[in-house]
């Protein structure tokens, strides 16, 4: 029993890590990668600056393309999975919340290409063909109902920065900024004026939708000596196009996500496997130490079922009272520590989410380990319960 306390305590050090990653994981993204791919637009050195109508040319070929549903471009490097995000705070009333922020030039295709879609039907068409002034917002609704609970606030005010009122002209739903995080509260924010200059001499970035059913590796084959001959206007040229999901990988790759994922998991791993090993082979060894008092059992009449049935309820009482144990002796921990968060990244505090319910989360993971240990207890008693309920009563009595 003692044993299987500590293993518990263990077991739970190994399991909420990976509970809280993968819950992160199958949160939607709030966006489309299937068939998103990022394109570097790139400038010849020159003094000159580059014309705009360039610019414009070049991204009208690129959705001339035949495969192309759609294009967009960004005035800023903020993006679900770049290197970096932009926060500030919005305030209605007496409630502030801290807000990621991109910026978007209404009906370019940004909503389409992204396909980022609204609450109110579920489509990206809705924010595609909102009207939008200069200056106004498109708000997640996670941060919406931090704001204001309970309420739609399309069309309302809040307020940015130093009391600055900004109208809010849709609500959206929750979009990941990072892949291994929940999604962040974000506002989307409504680019009247041209592109300025210095954001095309940077080299800004693109985004293309193929069509459906465009298969990714023939596109991408045909692609580049497509973009290499047509999508060269003036100063400007692509030089890079990436399917989403790679850019999505390199981005854990760079926040560290991945490699502490590996570790987690190799952890884990490691840990299954020595605690099927020591935990089956403690009640291998016990069981098969009955061996005498299954033959009198057996001499006694009961049947082989019988037997087996005994050995595992035996084993899940203690079981289950030991991973109580020491799941209460986590508890300490928990209170005082918090759950686990990945290093390096901001937490969410939505408390629509599991891992931010302080029960259910506690809740979940300790089921989560009790069927860990139950299954592997439950081996440890079968194959040598089975063995022993097969002897003849002679066999198992023969030394006593």
């Amino acid at each position: 029993m003692l044993e299987l306390i500590v293993i518990a305590v263990v077991c739970w050090m190994v399991v909420d890590p990976l509970f809280v990653i993968y819950y992160n994981r199958s949160i939607p993204d709030g966006y489309e990668s299937e068939g998103l791919y990022r394109l570097q637009l790139s400038t010849v050195p020159s003094k000159e600056q580059g014309k705009q109508a360039d610019f414009f040319q070049l991204l009208e070929r690129l959705r001339s393309h035949a495969q192309i549903e759609s294009a967009t471009y960004l005035v800023n490097g903020n993006y679900p999975c770049a290197r970096g995000n932009s926060f500030n705070n919005l305030s209605r009333d007496t409630m502030s919340v801290r807000v990621a922020f991109m910026y978007f030039v209404p009906h370019t295709d940004f909503f389409k290409t992204w396909r980022i879609r609204s609450v109110k039907d579920g489509t990206w068409e809705t924010l595609e063909n909102t009207t939008y002034l200069s200056n106004d917002i498109v708000l997640t609704s996670d941060a919406a109902d931090c704001l204001s609970p309970g309420k739609d606030l399309t069309g309302g005010e809040v307020y940015a920065g130093s009391n600055t009122a900004v109208r809010v002209a849709a609500v959206a739903q929750p979009v990941k900024m990072k892949n291994c995080m929940q999604p962040f509260y974000l506002r989307f924010i409504a680019w009247q004026d041209t592109v300025p200059h210095w954001v095309l001499e940077s080299g800004t970035t693109l985004f293309a939708r193929t069509r459906p059913g465009v298969s990714e590796s023939r596109f991408i084959e045909e692609f580049i000596p497509w973009m290499e001959e047509h999508l060269v206007v003036g100063r400007f040229f692509v030089s890079k196009i990436e399917p989403f999901h790679k850019v999505s990988e390199q981005s854990d790759l760079k926040e560290g996500a991945t490699s502490e994922i590996r570790i987690k998991k190799a952890l884990c791993y490691f840990f299954l496997v020595n605690l099927f090993l020591g935990i089956s082979g403690t009640f291998w060894l016990s069981t098969r130490t009955r061996r005498e008092e299954m033959g009198v059992r057996l001499s006694y009449g009961a049947s082989a079922w019988k037997i087996r049935l005994m050995l595992l309820s035996e084993a899940s009482v203690l079981t289950t009272f030991s991973v109580i144990m020491g799941c209460l002796i986590y508890f300490q921990w928990i209170v005082r520590e918090g759950f686990y968060v990945l290093a390096g990244m901001a937490p969410s505090d939505d408390s629509r989410y599991i891992t931010h319910q302080f029960w259910t989360h506690f809740l979940v993971v300790s089921g989560i380990v009790y069927v860990i240990m139950l299954v592997v207890t439950w081996i440890g008693v079968w194959i040598p319960a089975h063995n022993i309920s097969k002897i003849s009563p002679v066999t198992a009595l023969k030394d006593e």
